[in-house]
């Protein structure tokens, strides 16, 4: 079996499920494990991200989308060379990883290999994912074991919060400038951790949010937790919020509970889901719930 992976969490997965010796070819988002990055690159993103604000980013993906143009490009002589059985996509974001377009451009350099769809909405949609890849690459028994283990972890953090007192209201803005809701497993995760997350929609697609609904929710915590953003690239985006309307007295910015976190332990539909959600219940509730060991995990904002 040789496996292309079009999108970094597939890519995770396939790590997780120890089946990387099928891994042929990556993304260049692909970072994580760090031993992806040895994989050759066939999808590459158009836009450089590192070096531009959210503002930036945000402006230019809507440009690129309102053209009907790729925010991501294969690298189709590559492709051909690697010749894959197996093409692992998504269909949930055509912003956040190759989709349709580029599956459509892969196929016609390997017409032969078979393409595995991802489209999760949910937390159990992401670890049936897992349970997919893991019987599309033979490896079923450490699939279900794989799955088994994390489904231990979140009910371990569901079972304690339900007996919490106080359920904070939670804003975990996917993106920073401009603001955006959580979206699809996200309210989920924020749930299971012991709050609620009153601007995101289990299961709905994350949006862009007028400020006036930041205030009229008053959020106690806020994570700043900005797709495929690193901590640092967060923390330089999160001083924006300064200048918004009320910003300083919001409950979360007067009781300095406002943190910026790995975007993806979040926004990733992949194993460290699970770390995200035991990162929030550390957040929501630190009495009861110690701070996980994670690289590049969280920081609080002074701002």
């Amino acid at each position: 079996m040789r496996v292309v992976s079009f999108l970094p969490s597939a890519t995770e997965i396939v790590f997780a499920l120890g089946a990387e010796s099928c891994l042929v070819g990556v993304t260049d988002k692909c970072t994580y494990p760090p031993e992806a990055q040895r994989k050759p690159i066939v999808v590459t993103s158009i836009l450089p991200t590192n070096s531009l604000s959210g503002a930036e980013i945000d402006a230019a993906v809507r440009s690129y989308l309102e053209r009907g143009e790729p925010l991501f490009r294969v690298n189709a002589t590559s492709l051909k060379e690697l010749c894959p059985d197996l093409i692992i996509a998504q269909a949930v974001c055509d912003v956040c990883a190759a989709a349709n377009h580029e599956v459509a451009v892969a196929l016609q350099a390997v017409p032969d290999a078979k393409v595995l769809w991802l489209n999760p909405s949910t937390l159990d949609d992401v670890l049936n994912d897992i349970l997919r890849i893991a019987k599309a690459l033979g490896v079923q028994e450490r699939g279900e074991k794989l799955v088994a283990q994390l489904r231990n972890r979140l009910e371990a953090v569901r079972a304690k919060t339900q007996k919490v007192n106080h359920r904070p209201r939670v804003w975990v803005a996917e993106w920073v400038d401009p603001p955006f809701c959580c979206g699809h497993w996200l309210p989920e995760m924020v749930e299971i951790a012991g709050g609620v997350e009153g601007l995101g929609k289990k299961g709905q697609p994350s949006r862009r949010i007028a400020w006036d609904e930041v205030l009229a929710w008053r959020p106690e915590i806020i994570v700043l937790a900005p797709c495929g953003y690193r901590l640092e690239q967060t923390l330089r985006d999160a001083e924006t919020l300064r200048n918004l309307p009320d910003w300083a007295n919001l409950p979360a910015v007067r009781s300095g509970q406002v943190y910026a976190a790995d975007g993806d332990y979040f926004s990733c539909p992949g194993v460290r889901l699970v770390d995200g959600v035991e990162l929030l219940a550390h957040l929501l509730h630190p009495e009861q719930f110690p701070a996980p060991t994670l690289p590049h995990g969280f920081v609080r904002c002074n701002i």
